[in-house]
């Protein structure tokens, strides 16, 4: 039987996770929430670009709130990329007909830092 070997630290890709509140006038899933970033980061950069940043979803919650929708998101992204991700981020302004805001509260090399600072697991 042959061991997997995983590869030693210095080879691993270096990550940064963004973390940002998503407000809209219409219920959003998940899964919507992935393609329209995907679909920005893709407007913006285009294809080669946008795979180097390396967006990945982490977390989503929905916070209830009886004006609007209101999410907290963790997306992970390629350490160097920060400011690509967020000038993206900053550029959604619609989905589906309806307006959405994002409000981006910080970043941070780990998850667990996030969490401790804006509370979002």
């Amino acid at each position: 039987m042959i061991k997997l070997k995983i590869l030693p630290p210095t080879l691993r890709e270096k990550k940064r996770y963004i973390a940002f509140n998503l407000y809209s006038e219409c219920k959003i899933k998940k899964d919507e929430i992935i393609t329209f970033l995907w679909n920005n980061l893709i407007n913006t950069y285009g294809e080669i670009e946008s795979s180097k940043i390396n967006l990945w979803l982490i977390n989503v919650k929905q916070i209830k709130n009886s004006k609007r929708f209101q999410y907290k998101c963790i997306i992970k992204c390629r350490r160097g990329y920060e400011k690509e991700m967020i000038l993206v981020l900053n550029t959604i302004t619609r989905y589906k007909h309806s307006r959405v805001v994002i409000h981006t509260l910080g970043t941070s090399g780990t998850i667990k830092t996030l969490d401790n600072k804006y509370d979002l697991l």
